[in-house]
């Protein structure tokens, strides 16, 4: 039996060699880092010794030897001058006695817990205590001062003066403790800079050791970079001999799931890969031949040879149990579609009849409610009524449908222009008719009744409608009605007169937008007499602008989110175009929604009446 030299092989003797590499490496790196550790761990030990204990308590003796010095000019200067005690040296001296010196001590013996383990540390100590013994009696001294001298009158005083003269004089006893006390700082002083010293010398020893160490480890690097150069090798060699035939099968078997044969097949070698690829040719091979005889019977050719792979074969036996079946099915189908075609010509006759009948049907209904929108025009005043009635003023009329359920209405009565902005329930054919019985009750309430007040024509609108449609009849009642803003102006008395069912009135004046509110119920909604609508009388001036609406303007969608215009951009529309002629407000009214709308469906119909006096 030959040798083969597998892919287990080929990654199994790589990687050994490649592991035994890495543990060498690992193991000098180890023992040379651990040793420095323990270099640095010792170091580190040194230095923090020298940076919180050894140089502070030298900075502390310092300190305390500047203070002592201090304290002693401060004392002679007590003695000399002639002062009270609230001047700033005598307080400075009292400072020192109190704080600074007593806290630097007590900072000195802080510091000197950690010297006991330190050689000399005793004398060192007793230096400290001696220090700190003396400086007990320096200041008796100097309280001794102070007691002799508290005050400017105690320097009249002969045997004070000259007692304390002989404490502070240079054979006194302060001169000889100070003395004492900067020979042991002297001395203390010294013995902590040695220390220091020999500190600085062995973190210098310290670092020079772990340096030796860790350049003994460029021959571990020189391995380690053996190691991964090798490692490298290993990976090429992987790819090459490994990954890329393996890739090569993957893109043959991916091929044969989008059911596309390779042009070329992965060269046979052996090993694994090689065995893959031997299977993979003859899966191919029979898949062609599959494919061919499925193309065969695909084309009704049902007496292709075709021999199954195996005994096993599933596929092969069921293709050749589908022909059988397909060729059956074919023969069947065949009938059954001269049978379809027969019906479907048939149905086809039929769908064509209905369809003309209902082209038929639409064309009578769009005639119809174009009749009705004729008949709806007749109800809206002509351009010329409109600018008798009111001189400077324009109609935006955007109907949602053909027919519209929102109407404008004008009509003089005496002296008195009346204008309305009337939203019937609806839109369409449905507020078509709503919109006649409106026009027809505001026509009876000037033309017969002559009511000339706002209000009184709306309460008698509101009884037109309610009779005209049978509201007062339970089993008759109809939930329809109109909101709507009338308003009368009498150019001689400069008076506008308003009354409103929902519908508000807006009026710009100096810039601003005046809103006059409406009763918040619908004509047709109450019975009669069980509610009247409020009028309201405003004084007007030249040039105020009038504004009646339904709500179809403001509830209309679009912009870039899909929302409501709102009343709130309607008034600040109204506010920017107020300068212009009212012709061009109606230009750039219609222009403005329009863009709003965009895309979206226009939800209701529009309707805005301007006026200027």
């Amino acid at each position: 039996m030959s040798f083969r030299f597998t892919i287990g092989k080929k990654i199994g003797t790589g990687f050994g060699i490649l592991i035994l590499l890495i543990f060498v490496v690992f193991g000098a790196t180890f023992v040379a880092v651990n040793n420095g550790i323990q270099t640095f761990k010792k170091n580190d030990k040194t230095s923090n010794e020298l940076i919180h204990n050894l140089t502070p308590s030298k900075e502390e003796v310092v300190k305390l030897k500047s203070l002592i010095i201090e304290s002693r000019q401060l004392a002679v200067q007590w003695a000399n001058d002639q002062t009270r005690n609230d001047v700033g040296f005598k307080i400075r001296l009292k400072h020192l006695i109190n704080d600074d010196i007593p806290n630097t001590i007590e900072d000195l013996h802080g510091l000197s817990k950690l010297w006991e383990a330190k050689e000399n540390s005793e004398d060192d100590i007793d230096l400290l205590n001696d220090i700190s013994d003396n400086i007990v009696k320096l200041f008796e001294q100097y309280k001794e001062i102070m007691k002799l001298l508290p005050d400017i009158s105690s320097y009249d005083d002969p045997l004070s003066f000259i007692s304390v003269r002989l404490i502070t004089d240079q054979n006194g006893e302060v001169v000889n403790l100070i003395s004492r006390i900067n020979n042991n700082l002297i001395r203390l002083q010294n013995s902590i800079e040695t220390k220091e010293k020999d500190a600085l010398s062995l973190v210098r020893t310290s670092s020079e050791e772990s340096r030796s160490q860790f350049q003994s480890l460029s021959l571990y690097w020189w391995l380690a970079g053996c190691s991964i150069i090798f490692a490298i090798l290993i990976a090429i060699f992987t790819t090459n001999t490994i990954v890329k035939p393996l890739n090569k099968l993957r893109d043959v078997i991916l091929s044969l799931g989008k059911g596309i044969f390779p042009e070329k097949l992965v060269r046979v070698r052996n090993d694994e890969v090689g065995d893959m690829s031997n299977a993979i040719f003859e899966l191919v091979g029979g898949l062609q031949k599959t494919t061919d005889f499925a193309r065969e019977v695909g084309q009704s050719n049902f007496s292709a040879p075709y021999t199954p792979l195996s005994s096993e074969d599933e596929l092969g036996h069921e293709l050749l149990k589908m022909r059988d079946e397909l060729a059956e099915t074919e023969r069947i189908l065949e009938k059954k579609v001269e049978q379809r075609t027969e019906e479907v010509v048939k149905q086809r006759d039929e769908n064509e009849r209905q369809r003309l009948k209902l082209e038929d049907l639409y064309k009578a209904v769009t005639a119809s409610i174009r009749y009705a929108k004729r008949l709806q025009n007749s109800i809206l005043p002509p351009e010329n009524i409109i600018n008798s009635i009111c001189p400077d003023s324009f109609v935006l009329y955007k109907p949602k449908d053909i027919v519209s359920g929102d109407f404008y209405w004008f009509e003089k009565l005496g002296s008195k222009n009346f204008f309305a902005s009337v939203d019937c329930t609806g839109h369409g054919v449905p507020g078509a008719f709503m919109s006649l019985v409106g026009a027809n009750g505001l026509n009876a309430a000037i033309r017969v009744n002559k009511l000339d007040s706002p209000a009184a024509i709306l309460n008698n609108l509101n009884t037109f409608v309610s009779e005209s449609l049978n509201k007062s009849h339970e089993e008759n009642h109809i939930r329809d009605g109109m909101d709507i803003s009338l308003c009368a102006i009498d150019y001689e008395k400069m008076e506008l007169y308003y009354a409103g069912a929902n519908n508000p009135l807006y009026m710009i004046r100096d810039g601003k937008v005046m809103v006059t509110k409406p009763d918040k119920f619908a004509i047709g909604s109450f019975e009669p007499d069980t509610n009247t609508y409020l009028e309201h009388k405003i004084d007007l001036q030249k040039n105020d602008l009038i504004y009646l609406f339904s709500d179809g303007y403001a509830d209309q969608f679009g912009g870039e989110k899909g929302k409501k215009y709102l009343y709130k951009r309607f008034r600040e529309s109204l506010l920017e175009i107020a300068d212009k002629s009212m012709s061009e407000q109606n230009v750039i009214l219609d222009k403005r929604i329009t863009d709003w709308q965009g895309s979206f469906e226009q939800v209701d119909d529009i309707l805005v009446i301007g006026v200027r006096i």
